[in-house]
C-alpha cells in the first residue's frame, strides 16, 4: 500500500496541481474584493463563503478524477448516459426563468448550475472517442450505429461518393450525432457564446486530429458566407452587442455600459494598479464584477502586471495540455489534452476580448477566476482528468526506461561473463 502511495506520488502532476491552486487562490481573493460591496452592502461576504466552498468542492473533484483511468469515460454505456443527462439538463433550462436574457440556468435555490459548462467537457469525450475509434475502426455506441447506417447506403463505387463518404465521416456524424443535440436546445434559450464555445471546440479538434487540408480550405471560404448569413439573421439585440464594440457609447446606458465601464477598470489600473482592494469601478458601475468582467477588477487593483500573472498561469495550463498530448500514444487519451486544454484557450480568449472590446460580451466566464461553481467545478473536474492522462504518460515511459535498463544491464552482464570465460582460457 505504501509503495503504491509513494508511486501515485512520484507520478502525480504537481505542476498542474498547484497552478490550479494558485490560480483558486487569486480568484477567491478577487471575488472577495469585487463583490465586498454589492447593492450598497458594504460588508457582503455572501459571495466570498460560496466561492471558498466551490474551492473545497473543486480540489476533491480534481483529487479524485486525478485517480481514476480517463479511459472509464469513454465507455459506451457511461457516455451515453452523460450525454443523456447534460441534454435533458439543458432542456429543463428552457422551462426556467431567464436570467440576462437566456434561459442557460437551473435554479436549485442554493446555487445555479449552468449545464452548458458540462457540455463542452462531454463534447471533447465524444470526439477524442470517435476520432480515436474511427482510427481503429471499432465505432461502437449511437455514432458506430449511425457510420455503419450511412456506409451501408453509399458504396465508394465513384470518387464523388468516396469523398461524400469522407464529408461524412469528417465532418457530417461528429456534427449531427454530438453537436446538433446540444446547439438546437442552446440556441433555444438562447446561448450564443456557448454555442460558439462548442463551435470553437470541435473546430480545434479537427485541426488537431488532422482534418484534409480540403476541408479546411471549404472551412474558410464558409466563414465569411456564414457570417454574412448570421448578421443578416440577428436580432436587434446581437446587432447593439456588435455595434457597442466599434463604438460603446452609441448605446452608453444600455449595451455598452458593462464595456465603458471595463475599459475605464483597465485605465484607471494602469501598470500596477490602484492596489488590492482599491477598485473604484466596483461600487455600483461595473455591473457583476465577480462574474464574467472579473479580469477588469484585477487590471483595475493589480494592473497590467496582475493581468500578466493571470494570463501567465492560464498559459501555462494550456501548454502542460499540449505537452502532455505530444507524449500520449492513444489518439483518445491525445484528443482528450488537445480538448481540455482548446476550452482554456477558448474561454481566457473570449474572456479577455469581451473585457476590452475586442469581443461582444456573451456571459463568458474566465477559467478558475470568475465566481460560480459549475465553471470551476467542471474546470478541475477536466484538469483532474488531464493530470491522469500526465501520471499514465510518466508511468509508461518509466516502465520503458526500467525495461530498457533491466535489458542493457542484462547484455552488458552477458558480455563480461562472456569477457571472463576467454580470460580463463
Amino acid at each position: 500500500m505504501q509503495s503504491k502511495f509513494k508511486e501515485r506520488r512520484a507520478f502525480f502532476d504537481f505542476r498542474l496541481f498547484f497552478t490550479m491552486l494558485i490560480l483558486m487562490a487569486i480568484s477567491t481573493v478577487m471575488v472577495y474584493s469585487a463583490s465586498v460591496w454589492n447593492g450598497g452592502d458594504y460588508a457582503n461576504t455572501s459571495f466570498f463563503e460560496k466561492q471558498l466552498m466551490f474551492d473545497g468542492l473543486a480540489i476533491v473533484a480534481f483529487l479524485f478524477v486525478a485517480h481514476l483511468n480517463h479511459e472509464v469515460l469513454r465507455g459506451p454505456i457511461f457516455r451515453l448516459v452523460l450525454y443523456l443527462i447534460t441534454w435533458v439538463m439543458l432542456m429543463a433550462t428552457l422551462f426556467s426563468e431567464p436570467l440576462n436574457g437566456a434561459r442557460a440556468w437551473l435554479n436549485f435555490g442554493v446555487f445555479l448550475i449552468q449545464p452548458i459548462e458540462l457540455c463542452k467537457f462531454v463534447l471533447v469525450v465524444g470526439l477524442a472517442n470517435y476520432f480515436d475509434q474511427k482510427q481503429k475502426g471499432t465505432l461502437n455506441g449511437v455514432i458506430g450505429i449511425v457510420h455503419h447506417f450511412i456506409h451501408r447506403q453509399i458504396s465508394p463505387s465513384s470518387a464523388g461518393k468516396r469523398m461524400l463518404l469522407s464529408l461524412s465521416d469528417w465532418i457530417l456524424i461528429p456534427m449531427l450525432v454530438l453537436l446538433a443535440p446540444y446547439a438546437i436546445i442552446i440556441r433555444m434559450q438562447p446561448d450564443d457564446g456557448g454555442l460558439f464555445i462548442l463551435l470553437l471546440i470541435t473546430a480545434m479538434i479537427w485541426f488537431a486530429v488532422g482534418l484534409p487540408s480540403g476541408y479546411i480550405t471549404l472551412g474558410f471560404i464558409a466563414i465569411p458566407l456564414v457570417g454574412f448569413y448570421a448578421y443578416n439573421n440577428f436580432s436587434e439585440n446581437q446587432l447593439k452587442r456588435i455595434h457597442v464594440i466599434f463604438n460603446p457609447f452609441l448605446d452608453a446606458e444600455g449595451k455598452g455600459y458593462q464595456l465603458i465601464n471595463s475599459v475605464i477598470s483597465i485605465a484607471h489600473g494602469g501598470v500596477f494598479g490602484v492596489g488590492l482592494g482599491n477598485s473604484f469601478q466596483k461600487y455600483g458601475y461595473l455591473p457583476e464584477p465577480e462574474t464574467d468582467y472579473i479580469m477588469s477588477i484585477i487590471s483595475e487593483e493589480l494592473g497590467f502586471v496582475g493581468v500578466l500573472v493571470v494570463l501567465g498561469l492560464l498559459f501555462f495550463l494550456m501548454f502542460q495540455g499540449a505537452r502532455i498530448a505530444q507524449k500520449c500514444v492513444s489518439l483518445y487519451s491525445s484528443m482528450m489534452a488537445i480538448g481540455i486544454s482548446s476550452i482554456i484557450f477558448i474561454q481566457t480568449t473570449i474572456n479577455i476580448g469581451a473585457m476590452s472590446g475586442l469581443f461582444p460580451g456573451t456571459g463568458v466566464t474566465l477559467p478558475f477566476i470568475s465566481y460560480g461553481g459549475s465553471s470551476l467545478l467542471v474546470m478541475s473536474t477536466m484538469l483532474g482528468v488531464l493530470a491522469n492522462i500526465s501520471m499514465q504518460n510518466k508511468h509508461r515511459i518509466a516502465y520503458h526506461k526500467e525495461v530498457q535498463d533491466a535489458r542493457t544491464m542484462s547484455a552488458t552482464s552477458s558480455l563480461t561473463k562472456g569477457g571472463a570465460s576467454v580470460d580463463k582460457n
